[in-house]
């Protein structure tokens, strides 16, 4: 299962509005710091701000902001916004299959995976970086690491 940079990048942005939380943080301001195109951004945010997630205030003093405290916003809820409800495999969700001899595996995994994600907030993601001013990519990482000022 891999995650998508539609999902990677709108994570960062809702942690960066968590971090600034009760300012609101300009389009440019997060494109800058998340290093994704502006169209692109507009896509996951708008996306994000249909779940409740995000809002947003127009003008020139305009820009994003959570629509929620972070200790109330799961990386679950922003991550099955962005990744087409996590599906797994069609039948996950339909209680009625019985013809795949897997269907209870993909449906442990779908329900293993959401708790996890559930099961983590915004807040959480705030202050397990705390003492950390920069974000530290693996050098595997591609996306990210020309975000990232340090390796690992």
């Amino acid at each position: 299962m891999k995650i998508s940079s539609k999902t990677h990048y709108g994570l960062q942005a809702a942690y960066i509005l968590a971090k600034k939380s009760g300012v609101s943080v300009s389009a440019k301001e997060l494109e800058k710091e998340i290093g994704v195109s502006s169209k692109y951004l507009e896509r996951i945010m708008r996306i994000l701000t249909g779940v409740g997630v995000v809002s947003a205030n127009r003008g020139a003093q305009g820009g994003y902001y959570l629509a929620d405290k972070p200790g109330n916003i799961t990386v679950g809820k922003i991550v099955r916004a962005l990744e087409d409800e996590l599906e797994i495999i069609g039948c996950v969700k339909n209680d009625g299959c019985v013809k795949c001899a897997s269907n209870g595996v993909w449906k442990k995994l779908y329900k293993g995976i959401n708790d996890l994600l559930d099961g983590i907030t915004l807040a959480d993601m705030l202050e397990e970086n705390a003492p950390a001013e920069k974000i530290v990519c693996s050098s595997s990482c591609a996306d990210c690491s020309r975000n990232c000022s340090d390796k690992t």
